[in-house]
C-alpha cells in the first residue's frame, strides 16, 4: 500500500506543474485504475488526489478528452474514482451521470470535481451541476468549490456563476462556511471570504484592527484597514504601526489635517516611498512646504546622532522633493555608517545633484564594499556617462553584483 501511495503521489506532482504529457500520463494511469485496478490502488490515486484536488482536476479536465473510459457509470453505486473519471469524459452523457453520483457524494473532492462541470459546454450537465453545488454549505466544500470557481471565472460560460455562488453564501445557512473561507490557506480563496465576510458585518472591530496590523496577506490587510477607517476614522493612528505599506498609507491619509507636525516625522521617513508621499501630501494641504521640513528634521537628527532609520527616511525623502541646493546636506551622510544611510544618501544626491558634480560627489564611493551602495552610485552615474572615468566603469565591470556590473556596462557604451 506504501508502494502505490508513493507512485500516485508522484505522479500527480508531475501533473501539478500543467505540463501536458504528464498530465495524460496521469490520465491514462487513473483511468487504468478504474478499469482494471485493485481496490487498494484507487484508494491511493484517491488519497493522492485529494491532497490538493483544484489544481489537479482543472489540469485533468483540460486534457482528458477526447478519450474516455470504456465502460461508464454503473447502475448502482460506483466508487469515487470512476465517478471522477466518468466526469472528465468526451461524452455528455457519461458526465451527466457522474454529476448525479458526485452530487450524493460529500467532500472537497467531488465538490471541486461538480465545480468545473460548472461550466461544461452541455446545459443539462451544466445546469446539475449548479444545482449541486449551490446545496452544498460544509467548509471544506465551500472552499473547494470557491477554490475551483475563482479559477475558471474568466470563462465564458462561467459568466455570473461566482456571483450567484457568492449570494447563496451570504444565507444564513453558510456563515460558518464563510469563516472558514477568510482563514484559507489559498491567497484568491482567503481574499474571496475575507472580501465578503466584511460585506455581511461578520468582523468586529478588534478583528479589524487585528487583521490590519498583523495579517500575512496585504490585500486582506488594506480591506479590513479600509473598513475599521469607515466605521471609525479615529482608528488610523493605531493604524500607522502596521506592517503593510498599504495600511499605513490609508492611516496617513485618513489622519486629521491638525495632526502635529512632530508626529508626521517618522512617516516623512518612512521605509516605503508612497507612505513617505501621503505624509507629503498632508503638509502640502497645510500650506508647509515638505522640503523645509525634511531639511530642518535631518540637520537636527544629524546633531541628535539620531538612529539609522530615520536618517536614511529622511535623506531618501528628501532626495524626493529636494533641490540641488540640498546637495551639500545630504553629502554629510555619504561616509556615515551603516551602509543603509550610504546607499539613501547615495540615491538622493544621484537625483538631485547637478550633473558636472556627479563624478566628484559619488565616484569614491564606487569601491564602497556594500553591494546597495555600489548600485546606487553606478545607477547615478549613467546621467553622465561621458563624464565617468574609464577606472571608475572598470571598477564597476569587474565588481561581483550583477546589477552593479550591468549599470557599469551601461555606461562604458553610452
Amino acid at each position: 500500500m506504501t508502494v502505490n501511495t508513493a507512485r500516485w503521489s508522484m505522479w500527480c506532482a508531475r501533473a501539478q506543474s500543467g505540463r501536458p504529457e504528464d498530465v495524460r500520463s496521469l490520465v491514462v494511469q487513473l483511468r487504468g485504475a478504474v478499469e482494471q485496478g485493485p481496490v487498494y490502488d484507487r484508494a491511493a490515486a484517491l488519497d493522492a488526489l485529494a491532497r490538493d484536488p483544484v489544481p489537479l482536476l482543472i489540469h485533468l479536465d483540460r486534457h482528458a478528452r477526447p478519450g474516455g473510459l470504456t465502460t461508464g457509470v454503473p447502475e448502482g453505486p460506483a466508487d469515487l474514482l470512476r465517478l471522477l473519471m466518468c466526469s472528465l469524459d468526451s461524452d455528455g452523457r457519461l458526465r451527466e451521470a457522474a454529476v448525479e453520483g458526485l452530487a450524493g457524494r460529500g467532500g472537497p473532492l467531488p465538490t471541486a470535481a461538480l465545480a468545473l462541470r460548472a461550466v461544461d459546454w452541455v446545459p443539462r450537465v451544466r445546469d446539475r451541476a449548479v444545482a449541486a453545488l449551490l446545496a452544498r454549505c460544509a467548509p471544506d466544500e465551500v472552499a473547494a468549490a470557491v477554490r475551483v470557481l475563482l479559477r475558471l471565472d474568466g470563462r465564458r460560460r462561467a459568466d455570473g456563476l461566482l456571483a450567484a455562488y457568492r449570494r447563496t453564501l451570504a444565507t444564513p445557512p453558510h456563515r460558518r462556511a464563510v469563516r472558514a473561507l477568510a482563514a484559507d490557506t489559498d491567497p484568491p480563496t482567503r481574499r474571496f471570504g475575507m472580501e465578503l465576510a466584511l460585506d455581511l458585518g461578520e468582523y468586529v472591530r478588534g478583528d479589524l484592527l487585528r487583521t490590519a496590523l498583523h495579517d500575512r496577506d496585504q490585500v486582506c490587510r488594506k480591506l479590513c484597514a479600509q473598513r475599521l477607517l469607515e466605521l471609525d476614522p479615529g482608528q488610523a493612528g493605531r493604524l500607522l504601526r502596521a506592517r503593510g505599506a498599504g495600511v499605513r498609507e490609508m492611516a496617513v491619509a485618513a489622519l486629521p489635517g491638525d495632526v502635529p507636525a512632530a508626529r508626521l516625522v517618522p512617516l516623512l521617513a518612512d521605509r516605503a516611498r508612497m507612505v513617505r508621499a501621503q505624509a507629503r501630501w498632508q503638509l502640502y494641504q497645510r500650506g508647509e512646504p515638505p522640503a523645509d521640513v525634511y531639511r530642518g528634521q535631518l540637520r537636527r537628527a544629524l546633531r541628535a546622532q539620531a538612529s539609522p532609520g530615520l536618517l536614511a527616511g529622511l535623506a531618501r525623502g528628501l532626495g524626493e522633493c529636494g533641490d540641488a541646493a540640498d546637495t551639500e546636506l545630504l553629502t554629510r551622510l555619504l561616509g556615515r555608517p551603516p551602509a543603509a544611510v550610504r546607499r539613501a544618501a547615495v540615491h538622493a544626491v544621484g537625483r538631485l545633484a547637478k550633473p558636472e558634480e556627479l563624478v566628484g560627489l559619488l565616484g569614491p564611493l564606487a569601491n564602497d564594499p556594500d553591494p546597495g551602495v555600489a548600485r546606487e552610485v553606478f545607477e547615478a552615474l549613467t546621467r553622465v556617462p561621458e563624464g565617468v572615468p574609464a577606472e571608475t566603469v572598470w571598477v564597476g565591470r569587474v565588481r561581483s553584483e550583477p546589477a552593479v556590473r550591468r549599470a557599469a556596462e551601461r555606461i562604458r557604451r553610452r
